[in-house]
């Protein structure tokens, strides 16, 4: 048709179908419209008068069908227009066959009373992911009033690309014009090829397929008038630069607001709500709302945010950080407008759970059910650069029930494996480096610009703002190509003529309270090609040492082997300097052959989108998770029988991970080789938003405890007062008495990379109160007593928090607990996600301890969760058909711990309980085990105003 509309959409939700006919598609008084699955009727409908599909488009509202149709055909029965006859016409018969796809649902509306249908205005229809970076600010928006089915064409675009690469045919075909099979026919046994061509195909964004669309950027600078908080390019007067980096601490007062950070930002985000509103013309109230946030915000910060914004949607969120938003953009490009082809084209390029892809480990990847990249992202903003390895993966989770099914129900998996990210480091660095260039220049004096704690300010906060705009363009014009290119800026005076093209003009601004700014004794200056390369020297090399030991510590995470870092992706609004991307790409790869990974990665960046795209991707991740049917749903399995397939996305594996290695000093010059903790190590989350993590050593006591943070692998950095990170002395022979006493040193560190101490008599224990469940149903009890003497009690049986059925036999998560795990006299204390805690034990005369400990050996985590029913049980001792699990206990709700004595008393516990503590370290010399010292070390964590370009001082 003209309009590009599909000639016929069939519709079907919950109570309803529905049939939408272009003019002309059926000739005639429509009388009767079957709609079948196969051969069978599944919907009726006859229409009495009939209705005109010939003069106009109808759209008709059908029976509602028995069962959702996995083979669906529509037969629309009608007569033809036969004005002159005096007998009716006979009747006729259209046959329209469809893909299930094309099955979509019906557009909500709603009639007006003048009889014009319009969207039905409703906030549950509305989700919306906000993206406020330092510099722009964006949202994308997923319309569900817009959901309803697709041709799920191929881009005509993608496919001319990928048929430029396709290998001459060298076997007959009937040279169908189906794309897809072209593709395959000319492909095979060359799988490079072939996934080489799919990602042509799939290389643009698939927006209006996916009901996603996003804002235009606007600046993050504000104006606040008395309670009122708006956008600088929406308002006039002062800007408030950066507001951003008071994310860290709302209850404090963001400087030139008058507002605390509580305040302000709910006003930035109610405004930027009505923005959006008027934009993309949504109704005001946004159901769903997601909110982003930089890698390095830590958990508790973002429960205060959320607090912050509850009121402004039905439903708020924040379960996404912007490198994993990125990525979500990334593979909503990949899997593309028809994502069960997506997926294919995927698996060809991916990874089998063994490391290996088609071509190097043939027999391992034609076996699996899970298939993966690493993907390392890189969002280098303007005040913030985050650096996150993501492993993506695809899992075919299709139930057991549904057997060799040709539905497919998959699953998309992002694990971060290793993540961080560095406030100040960004493309204000660099402005503000090549502001401090230009002043010198120009002839400014360093007091010129500089307004805070000046009276009467206002002149040189105007002369910053017009220096810093300046320097903004000589940064987008001289690094916006491959290599530095000189820059010529030329000084005007208010309303003087505007300079030719290609030289950037430098604007003598206007004082708002009438004082004259300093004047520049220069008129026109060139920044050289060379100083440009030499500002971006230090940035490009800040940026590569941060995702560089990001990329090598999450490599080593997820085991290492044949795994290297697959595909780098280059996002944010920096990224649209070339320089900078070309200049991070190739010290990469430098960076990684002196690590051993392999320099082969693929580069992405997507320059219309490399603002935006983080909105987008984030809110197509939570479109999918919404719209996807659970995979244990019982009307899931026909669907899948009948060939009808799903996506959906699992967001449970996007842990908070450190972001450095922290070694402890072992002697004056040397550190210990074990890390005390390590990138990509994962912090517990607990109520509240705090996150830690448990140190993985135990080290002898010293007076002098120093521990040196460092962003890659120590041996790569030389150690300097740089490097210190947390500190804690005594005295000497306070030290050796505790050491006598047999107290070692241990640490933890939380979200905000706080490390504290802990000196301890043995094993730490734990306050550990409140009743006991009762566990006389558990054969011969929970713990096993000490074997000799001396030795600590054991656990008898394996813990697991989630059992379930596979077919004939059953599957296990990795346990919390092992048999035979040391229950020390303090308590074993386990941290819990689920509701559900339950036991397994071996059958009598099997070896309860050996079933356990192969169990052991073989239920480790192995990345994406395993599909059900493809061969995957593992060997626990008893057959795994016969094995027998016995319910422990309910977790209440609410309750994230579960602690068990040396007696065996199993209780469970709201927040962590408490260690054994005592009050002074020497009070350990006496104490009984299990008692421990506490104390905050001290921390060079502190905010550093010569860092933040816009806190007046530069």
């Amino acid at each position: 048709m003209s309009d590009g509309r599909p000639p016929l959409e069939l519709y079907g939700r919950s109570g309803s179908t529905g049939l939408a006919l272009r003019r002309g598609t059926v000739p005639g008084r429509i009388e009767r419209v079957d709609v079948l699955d196969g051969s069978a009727v599944v919907s009726t409908t006859t229409f009495t008068p009939p209705v005109d599909g010939a003069a106009a488009d109808a759209d008709l509202a059908l029976t509602p069908w028995r069962r959702r149709p996995a083979a669906p055909t529509v037969v629309v029965h009608y007569r033809r227009h036969q004005p002159e006859s005096r007998v009716p016409a006979p009747s006729a018969r259209g046959s329209f066959r469809l893909d299930p796809d094309q099955i979509g649902d019906r557009p909500m509306t709603q009639a007006t009373p003048d009889g014009v249908p319009t969207q039905t205005q409703g906030p549950d229809l509305i989700g919306a992911f906000f993206d406020f970076g330092t510099s722009r600010a964006v949202c994308g928006v997923f319309d569900r009033r817009r959901v309803r089915g697709s041709d799920a064409a191929l881009p005509a675009a993608g496919v001319e690309r990928a048929r430029r690469l396709l290998p001459v045919q060298l076997f007959a075909t009937d040279d169908s014009p189906d794309p897809a099979q072209e593709i395959e026919d000319r492909t095979i046994g060359i799988p490079r090829v072939r996934g080489e061509a799919w990602r042509e195909i799939f290389a643009c964004a698939p927006l209006d397929v996916h009901h996603v669309s996003h804002t235009e950027p606007r600046t993050s600078d504000l104006v606040v008038t008395g309670d009122s908080v708006d956008f600088a390019m929406d308002a006039t007067g002062e800007r408030v630069r950066g507001a951003k980096r008071h994310l860290a601490d709302l209850d404090a007062e963001v400087p030139g607001t008058g507002l605390s950070g509580r305040e302000l930002f709910r006003g930035v985000y109610a405004r930027f709500a009505e923005l959006v509103a008027a934009e993309l013309n949504l109704p005001r109230a946004i159901g769903t709302l997601s909110v982003t946030f930089p890698t390095k915000l830590p958990p508790d910060k973002r429960d205060d945010l959320l607090e912050v914004l509850r009121t402004l949607g039905g439903k708020v969120e924040m379960n996404i950080d912007e490198a994993v938003a990125a990525a979500g953009f990334a593979m909503m490009k990949r899997l593309g407008s028809d994502f069960l082809l997506g997926v294919e084209a995927f698996k060809l390029n991916a990874r089998c759970p063994e490391g290996g892809r088609a071509w190097e480990m043939p027999d391992a990847w034609a076996k699996a059910r899970a298939w993966h990249e690493n993907l390392l992202v890189l969002d280098v903003g303007g005040g913030t650069s985050d650096s996150a390895l993501i492993k993506v993966a695809i899992v075919d989770a299709t139930p057991a029930a549904a057997g060799d099914s040709p539905g497919r129900f998959y699953k998309l998996q992002p694990q971060v494996l290793a993540s961080g990210g560095r406030l100040n480091l960004g493309g204000d660095r660099l402005t503000a480096q090549l502001f401090k260039l230009l002043r010198g220049k120009l002839g400014f004096r360093p007091g010129d610009t500089r307004f805070r704690g000046v009276e009467q300010a206002a002149s040189r906060k105007a002369l910053f703002q017009a220096l810093w705009e300046t320097a903004e363009a000589v940064k987008q014009q001289g690094l916006g190509t491959e290599n530095p290119a000189a820059v010529r800026v030329r000084a005007v005076a208010p309303g003087g003529a505007v300079p030719e093209s290609g030289v950037v003009p430098f604007v003598w601004p206007v004082s708002p309270d009438g004082a004259e700014p300093a004047g520049p004794s220069a008129t026109e200056v060139i920044v050289t090609a060379d100083e440009l390369a030499e500002q971006l020297r230090e940035l490009v090399a800040e940026i590569t040492w941060l995702a560089g030991g990001i990329a090598r510590g999450g490599i080593a995470v997820s085991g290492g082997g044949h795994e290297s870092v697959d595909r780098v992706l280059f996002s944010g609004g920096s990224m649209h300097s070339a320089a900078l991307r070309r200049g991070i790409e190739d010290e990469l790869r430098r960076r990684f052959e002196s690590d051993q990974l392999a320099p082969t990665f693929e580069v992405e960046f997507d320059a219309e989108f490399a603002k935006t795209g983080t909105a987008v991707g984030g809110v197509y991740l939570d479109a999918v998770a919404d719209l996807s049917p659970d995979a244990d749903d019982p009307e899931v399995i026909p669907e899948l029988r009948g060939g009808i397939s799903y996506l959906d996305v699992d967001a449970s594996r996007l842990y908070v991970n450190l972001a450095a290695d922290f070694h402890l000093l072992k002697g004056s010059q040397e550190t210990y080789d074990e890390p005390v903790f390590s990138r990509g190590q994962r912090l517990e989350l607990e109520p509240g938003g705090r996150a830690y993590a448990e140190g993985r050593s135990t080290y002898p006591l010293r007076a002098v405890l120093a521990v040196h943070r460092y962003d890659v692998s120590k041996d790569d950095c030389v150690r300097d007062t740089d490097s210190l990170w947390a500190t804690h002395t005594m005295l000497l022979k306070e030290a050796d008495a505790l050491a006598a006493a047999g107290v070692n040193v241990r640490f933890e560190i939380d979200q905000e990379e706080h490390i504290t101490l802990l000196l301890c008599k043995g094993t730490p224990g734990w306050q550990l109160e409140g009743p006991a469940v009762d566990t006389t149903d558990v054969p011969h009890g929970l713990v096993a007593p000490p074997e000799r003497e001396g030795a600590p009690a054991t656990l008898r049986y394996s813990l697991y928090q989630e059992v379930y059925q596979v077919g004939v036999g059953l599957r296990e998560r990795e346990p919390l607990a092992f048999a035979g795990d040391p229950v020390p006299p303090g308590g074993l204390l386990l941290h819990v996600a689920a509701r559900r805690i339950t036991l397994y034990w071996g059958l009598p005369g099997a070896g309860v301890a050996g079933a356990a400990s192969r169990a052991a050996d073989t239920g480790a985590d192995r990345g994406p969760e395993a599909p059900m029913g493809a061969g995957t049980e593992r060997d626990a001792g008893p057959d795994p058909a016969h094995r027998e699990f016995g319910t422990l206990t309910d977790v209440p709700e609410g309750y994230v711990w579960v602690s068990l004595d040396a007696t065996g008393a199993l209780r469970c516990h709201q927040r962590r309980p408490r260690r054994r503590t005592v009050a002074e370290p020497l009070d350990l010399i006496d104490a009984a085990p299990g008692q421990v010292y506490e104390e905050v070390m001290r921390s060079g964590l502190s905010y550093d105003e010569n860092k933040d370009p816009f806190s007046g001082i530069l």
